[in-house]
């Protein structure tokens, strides 16, 4: 938890004659929040929430000076110099205008602020949208997001202080690495409850930690003296959200073959093929029409004999033709979840309304915020639609003078699929095609997920006097995630699904060559393929002292501590939810009870051609979990598992997981240089904790598949930063930053041959032991990776906003990953040989070049065109996007080629155009507010990744999925199935929203 709080300062001078003022007393109206200037005229205000405030002036003999639209920002400091007239001179109180200053004289790291006016009217669905508009951030594939080359989960995303821990980030009981889709999900608050947002992509201060690469601070609106509020409705008509043919068009393969009768009654005479629709069952006693057959056969059947065999072929031919139908055909009924996913549309509700609690306006106050949003699959899937929920509650209590109390209450709530829920169409439904089969015809096989966070936090703040404040918060978190097991119609428990005779019990035809096994999933499962049951508690506890010791310091000290209470029990390809027994599938079992622990001190020094940041940070944490003594012999209780003879269990004993520490120190100077021109350095260490499955998975397959490694370090990076900020006229600011990371002790995989490893399709003997025991393989977790990312980052800001206002941004990189070691360790007596190795590549997920931009029109009351005597487009807002980014890089291999070749070449460019128009009208005091969005306006398309032959078919022939041009049965398997993932972005997409304001 941490303080959300900015700081104004700045001098008072005598108007006439430029004399320094002493003793004038400066309040934020409608606080009590103030200073007094000193000798010099100076003053400090902290403590100040984020936000458009007011300031006042007054000192006896000199009349009242009022300052309007002060912008505070976090963890910034806003200059507001005064001038102040004798009486004599002023009859009236005098309101001026806050000047916005030409540079940001105490940016000492990359960073931008995002006002109220901005996050509303720019062309994106929610808050992470905006971070798609910053050229220093790219999300990847599953929705996650990087800072400047680094991994997923790198960020500190706070919404209020309270930070968003994300507690569940794999798949259930999968492969080592693999994230389910889209868990930066919590990002997205509702914007129309949001004040204030900061993104911060260089180096941070002390008081920020667990992350290695950026900082995201959300501040939320607080009631306001007067009741206010906003209600906005956004819809999205039906339609197909991606490149491509309509899954279920009866001209695809399957449809052509088998969705014409007359190719099932060719097939009348192939007694293969009659058998498998049945014709020739045995049912108890009756066996049906086998003595028809045999008559056939024999040559002695007779006209009757013949013309009742052609009306059992008509009869049961037509039955299947009719069932296989049915079962490939979208309907709300469909048993096998086959729907037209081309008929959800797209609805959005955003609600945000607050303001006084009783008499006392500015003593208790209230702000709440909710957004519902459906969001239809952009490919069939069990959940049909995305669902996300959040309600946010903010109660702020002013009891007395220096006391403010704040409770936040907040309830997220996200309904989707493990594989679904990404931009990206390869994780949006129908996964691991074309690599596997397909699951088009199998929608029910994945379980729906739903996640939820209630999180409650309370805050307190003691101003100790004009100079000094402390702050306490306390947090309390509670997540759970589920993926339940479902019972799927078809079943193998079911003898008999339903066939000619009738039987009710089912509704899927039976097993044939019509459900081409080599290209689409056949209906017979069990159940769904996952269960996961994760359920996490979270408590914060946060205590902050600051102190303006004098106009040039400003110390802040802390401390931090978390509890976690964790379970999770997740099982993979199996209904049987044991984790030790022997079956098909993986399973996952832990329980655990972390802890972790920070403290901080900085000082921001702030002189006349200098502003430091200066700060030291400790951090601590112990997952509080037993650790095998043994890693070649690690205690397996099940049956079924390998093991030595004289320990066919393992080696039961353990030992208690390490306390890890690490001090980083943080250093940000900027040099003003007049008023336009500011130079920075920034030099910082930054860590985080390993994610939890990395430490504290358990995962079988008849032994050991999967160990976590609760002695692992933190991932550690050294960030170096020059920045310069420049003010190219008085319109225009310019800032350029060349930019180092060096990430090391980062975590990778580790594999180890033991004797208590998996027996399981992803096992098997790796070794033996000079006794000739067998070895078989787990992985685990080490700090045996790096990287490091170079580049220079350019941005162009207007900042004098009259009507145009615009950012571009441009970011050009090169990020590079590595690990070391040994790919397998054996133990000492092993017959094997044991090689140890480095290797430093460009990263799959490096983007050499990255620009983003965003231009607005506004145009305010009783501004723009005249037409029929009035104004349509006053108090609009007109506003485009445009997004370029570097293909991803990949490897393609000649034969002319060197063999420890990667990613020697990459994809095409990535661009989109978003752009979107709201306007207000006013009727008094209500506004009524009218909004279109479109998405990707010139319907660009960004080529999907490819793997294997699909890949060399691209390179060489410049043959894409969709488009086989030689019709190769290579070329067709992924045609056939995964012509839709041809390009991975959305089409054009249209929204319309209404709003109401008062």
């Amino acid at each position: 938890m941490f303080a959300q709080k900015g700081k104004i300062s700045g001098k008072v001078t005598d108007a006439r004659t430029g004399e320094e003022l002493i003793g004038v007393n400066i309040l934020v109206v409608g606080t009590n929040i103030g200073a007094a200037s000193d000798v010099s005229g100076r003053y400090s205000i902290i403590n100040v929430t984020p936000g458009i405030v007011e300031l006042s002036a007054s000192l006896l003999g000199y009349g009242k000076v009022t300052v309007s639209d002060v912008e505070v920002f976090v963890d910034r400091t806003t200059t507001v110099n005064i001038k102040l007239s004798e009486e004599t001179i002023q009859i009236e109180q005098v309101v001026v205008k806050a000047e916005k200053p030409k540079i940001i004289k105490d940016q000492t790291s990359t960073s931008s602020s995002l006002s109220e006016a901005q996050i509303k009217t720019a062309p994106v669905e929610g808050l992470r949208g905006q971070l798609d508009l910053n050229a220093g951030f790219q999300k990847t594939a599953t929705g996650n997001y990087t800072v400047r080359g680094s991994g997923s989960y790198e960020v500190n995303f706070q919404v209020n202080g309270v930070e968003q821990v994300n507690t569940s980030t794999g798949g259930p009981a999968g492969t080592p690495g693999t994230e389910k889709a889209d868990n930066s999900w919590k990002y997205d608050v509702n914007p129309l409850g949001v004040s204030q947002m900061q993104l911060i992509t260089g180096g941070f201060s002390a008081e920020y930690g667990n992350a290695q690469a950026g900082v995201v601070k959300v501040v939320l609106k607080e009631g306001t003296p007067k009741l206010s509020g906003e209600f906005r409705v956004e819809y999205r008509p039906a339609g197909q959200y991606h490149f491509g043919e309509y899954l279920y068009d009866q001209n695809n393969y399957e449809w052509t073959k088998w969705g014409n009768f007359d190719n099932w009654w060719a097939k009348r005479n192939e007694e293969s093929f009659i058998r498998e629709i049945g014709i020739l069952d045995k049912v108890g006693s009756n066996d049906r029409y086998n003595w028809l057959y045999d008559r056939l056969k024999s040559g002695g059947a007779t006209a009757s004999d013949s013309a009742a065999w052609n009306e059992v072929l008509d009869r049961e031919i037509r039955w299947a033709h009719g069932l296989w139908v049915k079962n490939h055909s979208p309907a709300d009924d469909n048993p096998l979840g086959v729907y037209d996913y081309r008929q959800q549309a797209y609805t959005r509700y955003l609600i945000g309304f607050g303001g006084p609690l009783g008499k006392e306006m500015n003593s208790l106050k209230f702000y709440f915020s909710g957004e519902y949003r459906k969001n239809p699959t952009r490919l069939p899937t069990p959940e049909r639609n995305l669902v996300y929920q959040n309600y946010i509650l903010n109660l702020t209590y002013t009891p007395i003078r220096d006391h403010k109390f704040k409770l936040m209450t907040s309830y997220q709530n996200y309904t989707g699929g493990i594989w679904s829920g990404s931009d990206d169409i390869r994780w949006a439904g129908i996964a691991f095609v074309p690599s596997g089969s397909s699951t088009k015809y199998l929608v029910t096989v994945d379980p729906v997920r739903t996640e939820q966070t209630v999180s409650q936090s309370f805050n307190y703040v003691y101003t100790i006097s004009n100079s000094s404040f402390l702050e306490a918060t306390l947090t309390n978190q509670n997540d759970s995630y589920t993926l339940p097991y479902k019972y799927l119609v078809g079943n193998t428990q079911e003898v008999d699904r339903l066939d000619s005779l009738g039987d009710t019990r089912g509704a899927v035809l039976r097993d044939g060559s019509w459900y081409e096994s080599a290209l689409f999933r056949r209906p017979f499962n069990l159940s769904t393929n996952y269960y996961q049951d994760s359920r996490n508690n979270i408590l914060n506890f946060s205590f902050d002292y600051t102190n303006q010791i004098s106009q040039a310091h400003l110390l802040k000290t802390g401390i931090r501590f978390a509890y976690y209470d964790l379970f999770n029990h997740a099982v993979n390809s199996s209904f049987t939810a044991n984790t030790y027994l022997i079956r098909s599938g993986y399973a996952e079992y832990y329980q655990a009870y972390p802890i972790n622990a920070a403290f901080y001190i900085q000082d921001k020094m702030e002189f006349e051609g200098m502003v430091a940041n200066l700060g030291l940070r400790g951090d601590i944490y112990n997952f509080q979990e037993e650790v095998p003594a043994d890693r070649f012999n690690i205690f397996y209780q099940g049956k079924g598992g390998p093991g030595k003879p004289d320990q066919p269990y393992g080696n039961p004993e353990t030992v208690p997981s390490e306390t890890k520490f690490i001090l980083m120190p943080r250093i940000g100077v900027s040099f003003p240089i007049g008023e336009n021109t500011a130079f920075r350095i920034q030099y910082g260490h930054f860590a985080s904790m390993p994610i939890f499955t990395q430490a504290l998975s358990q995962r079988t397959d008849q032994g050991w598949l999967v160990r976590g490694n609760p002695n692992l370090d933190f991932k550690k990076s050294i960030n170096f930063e020059f920045g310069l900020q420049q003010i190219l006229d008085d319109a225009q600011r310019l800032d350029a930053v060349l930019y180092y990371n060096d990430r090391v002790s980062q975590i990778g995989t580790q594999r180890y041959a033991s004797f208590t490893g998996s027996l399981g399709p992803q096992g098997g003997v790796r070794g033996y032991t000079t006794d000739d025991i067998p070895l078989y393989p787990y992985t685990t977790y080490d700090n045996n990776a790096f990287g490091a990312s170079v580049g220079v980052e350019f941005s162009i800001e207007k900042i004098n906003v009259e009507n145009w206002r615009y950012k571009v941004s441009y970011s050009l990189s090169q990020t590079t990953d590595g690990n070391y070691g040994s790919e397998f360790i054996y133990p000492d007596n092993t017959r094997a040989e044991q090689r140890n190795f480095t290797g430093e590549f460009l990263s799959s997920s490096d983007r050499t070049h990255s620009l983003r931009a965003i231009v607005q029109y506004v145009l305010r009351n009783e501004e723009g065109l005249r037409m029929f005597g009035f104004k349509p487009f006053q108090n609009s807002t007109f506003s485009l996007t445009y997004s370029a980014q570097s293909g991803l890089p990949f490897t393609y291999i000649t034969t002319f080629d060197l063999s420890d070749i990667r990613n020697n070449r990459r994809y095409p460019l990535e661009s989109v155009f978003d752009f979107s128009f709201n306007k207000d009208i006013y009727f008094g005091g209500t506004r009524i507010l009218l909004g279109m969005r479109v998405m990707n306006l010139f319907n660009n398309r960004w080529l999907t990744p490819l793997s294997g032959t699909d890949l060399n078919f691209w390179v060489e022939k410049g043959i894409t999925m969709d488009n086989p041009a030689d019709k190769s049965e290579i070329e067709l398997t992924s045609y056939r199935i995964a012509a839709f993932k041809t390009y991975k972005n959305i089409p054009r997409q249209v929204f319309f929203s209404l709003g109401i304001g008062f």
